[in-house]
């Protein structure tokens, strides 16, 4: 687990237990629920936001302020996630030896065979822009990320969405996958 997920978890458990009032059950679930949001956000931005390195496999690109937000008798009544990312010429530009953002891998390791007709996304297709797909890390693992976006109030046909625009966008600004005609790779 990444320690800024370790720190993030155990803040907000301290702050669900202090800021809940033993006589407000009510008051006690709703800290729990702001809680589950807050970590179920973690895996879709390590996704979108984390990359393997030469110094770490699951190395955050990306910054991340939590606020929490207590009433006047310090109950937790709300927070706001604000993430920034730090290294955007990542996408198109890795050292030797490092990956790119592991959405990208997730995607092309993790969809399934309609999921690739609808994206056309061939099988075994490989990207310049995406380096080392032959490293196989725990990150690649697209069904959690899936997971925590359907938490998040993510449906599935909204998902899909977003991974056939993040294909063709990729397709538009980095090329099509070696050996694809370019008309093909902007369907």
């Amino acid at each position: 687990m990444l320690q800024q997920t370790w720190t993030s978890r155990s803040l907000m458990k301290f702050y669900a237990v202090v800021a809940a009032s033993p006589t407000s059950w009510e008051s006690h679930k709703i800290a729990e629920r702001i809680e589950q949001r807050i970590l179920n956000s973690n895996p879709v931005m390590e996704a979108f936001g984390n990359a393997c390195t030469l110094r770490n496999n699951n190395s955050s690109r990306f910054g991340k302020f939590i606020q929490l937000q207590l009433n006047r008798a310090q109950q937790m009544t709300g927070a706001a996630v604000q993430t920034y990312l730090l290294e955007k010429t990542r996408v198109a530009c890795q050292a030797s030896n490092e990956r790119n953002f592991h959405i990208f891998y997730q995607i092309c390791k993790g969809a399934s065979v309609e999921e690739r007709l609808q994206w056309h996304l061939p099988e075994g297709a490989t990207f310049s822009w995406l380096p080392n797909p032959e490293r196989t890390l725990e990150e690649d693992c697209f069904e959690v990320t899936r997971e925590a976006m359907l938490h998040l109030g993510i449906d599935t046909p909204t998902q899909n969405n977003i991974f056939k625009v993040r294909r063709k966008a990729m397709a538009l600004i980095f090329g099509r996958s070696e050996g694809q005609p370019l008309h093909r790779a902007l369907l």
